[in-house]
């Protein structure tokens, strides 16, 4: 789906353009997603400096997208809100420094995942300054999506 604002996406493995003019922030995982014991890590980067970010996990993949702020989200189903962090420099990191497993967070927000199942991953953030011609509510914007296959 087309970026929303007339702010241009910049290909795949990054959202539609944000008001820093980045290109679009991406997302990006690294560590192991062998339950129970996953150190999956989650680095966004390309956002506006300083914004305020949200690690989002859905159990649906949305192949055509859904308008979301200046961006398009494409993680849907049972949508949880795993963990929040400040930018430094445009990109943070997931789960933060003390946090616990995202396996175990899902968990505890009732989304527990089970080994061979699918889940989907995208960092929304705060983007303040509205580009083109979206509605002035729309202050935030969107990473790429990112799946998980557990086992």
């Amino acid at each position: 789906m087309s970026c929303p604002c007339s702010n241009p996406a910049a290909g795949a493995g990054r959202g539609c353009d944000n008001s820093a003019a980045t290109g679009g922030a991406s997302l990006h995982a690294w560590g192991s997603v062998a339950l129970p014991n996953d150190t999956l890590s989650f680095t966004s980067s390309g956002q506006t400096p300083t914004a305020s970010s949200i690690l989002l996990q859905g159990d649906a993949s949305l192949a055509l997208g859904v308008v979301f702020g200046q961006g398009v989200r494409c993680v849907g189903g049972n949508l949880k809100r795993l963990y929040q962090a400040f930018a430094a420099g445009g990109s943070a990191s997931f789960p933060p420094a003390g946090a616990s497993s995202v396996s175990v967070r899902s968990a505890a927000l009732g989304a527990p995942i089970a080994s061979g199942t699918q889940r989907y991953y995208t960092v929304y953030y705060r983007d303040a300054t509205v580009l083109g011609g979206c509605a002035a509510t729309s202050t935030f914007n969107s990473t790429n999506a990112f799946d998980v296959s557990w086992q």
